[in-house]
């Protein structure tokens, strides 16, 4: 009789605590969901910094004018920082250094930038104008850039991307002959990029 009222007691004490214990379950779960929720908005709604290393190799010389057709490449270096919209478009401003391997002058673009994400594959427009360093013979124009990228290291804080696009580069340099015309020589060519996001 004694061990029956043992047994009766811890059955009603299992009964009355199950309900306890799932309620808890059901608790953490929403927390975990909850917790997700707010990481995945926090990533969506962001400010970002990207920094990217590369050449761009031109597809078009001046057969007219070939002293300023020896650049066949550039040193490229750009930085933008800006925001995501969500977690498909990121914007923002930017600027670059270009240094032309032959040819004595640098130009620096200043652009705003636009991404479009989809899983590890992205996509980038550019636009702005570039400044020249090299005096008067030498000036500066118009700025685009449009590609393709590939985010190949993207489950760290600091993102590793490839990328290649197309990128045009208004330039006019001043004849050095008796005439003195400025020639639009612009730099059409294939950009490779590799960069960070962080």
């Amino acid at each position: 009789m004694h061990k029956r009222r043992i047994l009766l007691f811890i059955f009603t004490i299992a009964i009355l605590h199950s309900p306890i214990i799932s309620a808890q379950k059901v608790k953490e779960r929403a927390m975990v969901v909850y917790s997700k929720k707010t990481k995945e908005h926090s990533k969506a709604k962001t400010f970002a910094a990207f920094a990217d290393f590369g050449t761009s190799l031109f597809m078009r010389q001046d057969p007219m004018y070939p002293d300023l057709s020896e650049c066949n490449a550039s040193l490229d270096i750009d930085i933008s920082y800006g925001y995501f919209i969500n977690s498909y478009f990121y914007i923002g401003p930017g600027t670059g250094i270009r240094t032309y391997f032959g040819e004595n002058f640098t130009m620096f673009p200043l652009f705003g930038e636009l991404r479009g994400y989809w899983k590890r594959i992205f996509i980038y427009s550019r636009g702005g104008y570039s400044l020249s360093t090299s005096g008067n013979n030498d000036r500066g124009g118009a700025y685009a850039s449009i590609g393709l990228g590939l985010n190949f290291i993207s489950k760290t804080r600091y993102k590793l991307f490839f990328s290649m696009g197309y990128e045009f580069q208004d330039h006019r340099r001043k004849d050095t002959s008796v005439l003195r015309k400025e020639i639009l020589t612009g730099k059409n060519g294939i950009a490779i990029r590799i960069g960070t996001q962080f």
